[in-house]
């Protein structure tokens, strides 16, 4: 297996060799946060007021084919956006604003964080493990399996992830949903930075969570096979998986699916495409 997947075993009640240089481990994570919206409701209001006298012999008949379906992205408020450089003070702000969650306010305080998530996201969507942008989110402890090789990981290993998975869902979606629209902008531009001139940053999280969605859902947890320094899954067709796909099955089954509601929850309130 490849790099993605430098575990560390110990043996269940062995003691655990001396701890390698600590290599960041990844998990699927991107955060936003947000507020209410008075220009549009405004601007709604005047539409409304403007057409409540409608003149009848004007009027068209309608069929089912011309009723508009009402999107649920939520309109950009009105804020004064700091250039990409100067973002991270207003990042920090609104995703306390969102949630107290430690970690979340570990990432937050990452520099140059909009860059960190645009290059998750990018990183995710192209099948690899994005370590380096999330670094500061990597759960302590080495990898343990219950028996040897073959074998399952103990469940312990699986709770490592419980705080960050904890993290991204103390995140109301619909509130994230509503600051990513406030300050798009700038994510814009961080993705245009790699090379995406003009580019939609939607279609990177587009992207990744079809990357994501893309990793079965087992129906018990994969059997591994120890290697020097690495495990490796025993299952031909696990092994064949993008190495972000194989990382999300190390989380757990139950955090797995934990992320994956939350994202589609996030991108169905931005109206996003995924299926």
């Amino acid at each position: 297996m490849p790099d993605d997947l430098p575990l560390h075993i110990a043996p269940s009640g062995a003691d655990p060799p001396p701890a390698p240089p600590r290599r960041p481990s990844s998990p699927t994570r991107w955060v936003v946060v947000g507020a209410g919206a008075v220009i549009a409701g405004a601007l709604l209001t005047i539409w409304w007021m403007g057409r409540a006298q409608p003149d009848p012999t004007s009027l068209a008949p309608t069929g089912p084919t011309e009723v508009e379906i009402a999107s649920r992205r939520p309109k950009r408020q009105p804020l004064e956006l700091p250039t990409l450089a100067a973002s991270d003070g207003l990042l920090r702000e609104l995703a306390a604003a969102l949630s107290r969650h430690p970690l979340l306010a570990r990432l937050a305080a990452t520099k140059g964080v909009v860059r960190s998530i645009v290059l998750a996201v990018v990183q995710i969507g192209d099948g690899k493990t994005p370590a380096k942008p999330l670094a500061v989110l990597q759960p302590s402890g080495p990898l343990r399996m219950t028996q040897g090789t073959p074998g399952r990981l103990d469940p312990a290993t699986y709770a490592r992830w419980d705080a960050a998975v904890a993290a991204l869902t103390s995140i109301d979606a619909a509130d994230a949903a509503q600051v990513y629209v406030n300050v798009k902008p700038v994510f814009d531009e961080a993705y245009a930075e790699l090379g995406y001139p003009g580019g939609d940053f939607d279609q990177a999280i587009v992207r990744a969570i079809r990357t994501l969605d893309a990793t079965p859902d087992l129906a018990s947890e994969p059997v591994l096979l120890q290697r020097p320094n690495y495990v490796e899954y025993e299952d031909a067709a696990l092994r064949a998986l993008l190495p972000v796909q194989k990382q999300l099955l190390l989380i757990g089954t139950n955090n797995r699916r934990a992320v994956l509601r939350w994202i589609h929850q996030l991108a169905a309130n931005l109206d996003l495409k995924v299926n």
